[in-house]
């Protein structure tokens, strides 16, 4: 796995975010900007690339490109940020070893990255947009069910499908999940005794659950909302009213 250096100012978010989505495909080290600690991990961790945020640089900071080209002329570097920026150091451009992109998005970055490396850019950018997705179990012990729960889903989220109780908990260890759906009549472990469960572990206490239920009568939906789901459905749901009802879930969480 190719490896990369990113340096930039921590007090800001951006390259800790450009290295979180860039340490799922490649080997990362975050470095500070500082031309005497780019030194030393120039030489520690000898990278295939440099990709640097230059938006906090200052004129002294070309110490760091200096540093970069004693180290290796050959060496990609890729810089982004506003674009006076690159003209404060424009001389370290002219031969090539440096790219410049302008306030990028991630996309951006990936490729230019992929461009350097020959790399194919659709693979990566097609596992980072999987990887956004919201994760959803779906418990239920109708293995027809569950095929058809990922059918409607699985297009705007990631879905992982669980037949019981105790695989529910054992791919929420694995994934922890956005949302749960959840049968409330399984055998064994029953939907109540599941959300019990997810309830009791501290990490997971919070993730909404939203319920199934095969019976539609007033006695049985009142216990199904006594235990105060995120939501529940009749089954089989309809594809549009569960991902409205999943969508304004998240909504509220963003807003809370």
């Amino acid at each position: 796995m190719r490896k990369i250096l990113i340096v930039g100012d921590f007090s800001t978010e951006s390259p800790s975010d450009v290295n979180s989505f860039l340490a799922q495909h490649f080997h990362t080290q975050l470095c500070t900007s500082s031309a005497k600690i780019v030194k030393s991990m120039l030489k520690l961790y000898a990278p295939d690339l440099v990709l640097m945020d230059i938006d906090d640089f200052e004129m002294h900071q070309e110490d760091i490109f200096e540093a970069i080209r004693e180290y290796n002329e050959q060496l990609p570097v890729i810089t982004f940020g506003r674009e006076l920026k690159k003209q404060m150091f424009i001389s370290y451009y002219y031969s090539g070893q440096c790219k410049h992109i302008p306030q990028p998005g991630r996309e951006e970055i990936i490729k230019e990255i992929c461009k350097a490396f020959s790399m194919n850019a659709d693979a990566i950018l097609n596992a980072v947009v999987e990887t956004e997705k919201r994760h959803i179990i779906v418990v239920d012990d109708n293995p027809v069910l569950l095929r058809n729960m990922r059918n409607m889903l699985q297009d705007k989220y990631r879905v992982t499908l669980a037949t019981s109780a105790a695989q529910c908990m054992k791919a929420m260890g694995q994934d922890r999940p956005d949302l749960i759906i959840l049968d409330y009549e399984m055998p064994v472990v029953d939907g109540k005794q599941t959300l019990e469960m997810i309830r009791a572990e501290d990490d997971y206490k919070n993730v909404p659950v939203i319920f199934l239920t095969g019976i539609a009568d007033k006695e049985h939906v009142d216990a199904v909302l006594d235990l105060k789901p995120a939501g529940y459905f009749v089954k089989p749901p309809m594809q549009t009213k569960i991902i409205n009802a999943i969508e304004n879930i998240f909504l509220k969480q963003a807003e809370s």
